[in-house]
């Protein structure tokens, strides 16, 4: 049995390197450009609702 939990152990590890590999490779990428055209229209909107309510303050 205790064979067994140190292949599973070595087995777990294997999958968490490999994993921290694969999502260091992604993050490194840079963002697609629809995804910025996407933030950057957010960004826009949600400075257009804030101005609209700080407006309606004055």
């Amino acid at each position: 049995m205790m064979a067994k939990n140190s292949k599973t152990t070595k087995l777990e590890r294997q999958i968490d390197e490999n994993l921290r590999r694969v999502y260091s490779d992604l993050s490194e990428e840079p963002l697609p450009d629809r995804f910025v055209q996407l933030l950057d229209e957010l960004r826009k909107q949600e400075n257009s609702k804030s101005d609209t309510q700080s407006g309606e303050d004055s």
